[in-house]
């Protein structure tokens, strides 16, 4: 989805501020690309003459706005898991730029009565952060929960967080 293109604000180059010498700079105009990052071209269709395509472009994912926590969906109390940690934009694209050790705290799994044992990943207490080494938005850490319950684990780096 393309929006917010030309002066006119109707997604429609057709005015006299959107060209300079022949050419629109699409970033200028406000171009608002959302949808799935790779490759891909532009098509041009004027009202009259020969549509025009453009050469190949590459749509990158936007700043990362969401965590999604991953795993296997069961676990036996006591047992561990690997969970992955990925970051999104907010077209639901990897943020691949989400990169390097980052401060995420777990919560929503609750220490198991007795004796009181607060669920971990990579050895490190629900509610309290651990440094998650991402690559390419991606990173995982082993999570042991020790209570029998249904919980959604959520993660948050303090800014985005996995609830949203």
């Amino acid at each position: 989805t393309v929006s917010g293109l030309g002066s006119g604000g109707t997604n429609v180059l057709n005015q006299v501020g959107d060209f300079t010498s022949g050419v629109a700079n699409l970033t200028t105009d406000g171009m608002i690309y959302t949808g799935t990052s790779g490759s891909g071209t532009f098509t041009f269709t004027p009202a009259s003459g020969t549509a025009a395509t453009s050469s190949s472009i590459t749509m990158n994912a936007g700043a990362a706005t969401k965590l999604v926590v991953t795993g296997t969906g069961t676990q036996t109390a006591g047992g561990s898991q690997t969970v992955t940690v990925t970051a999104k934009d907010a077209s639901g694209n990897t943020a691949t730029t989400y990169t390097g050790a980052k401060s995420i705290t777990f919560s929503g799994a609750l220490a198991s009565p007795s004796p009181a044992t607060t669920p971990t990943v990579a050895g490190t207490n629900f509610g309290t952060a651990t440094s998650m080494t991402f690559t390419a938005g991606v990173a995982t850490g082993s999570m042991i929960l020790y209570k029998a319950e249904a919980a959604a684990v959520n993660a948050t780096d303090g800014t985005i967080n996995s609830n949203t």
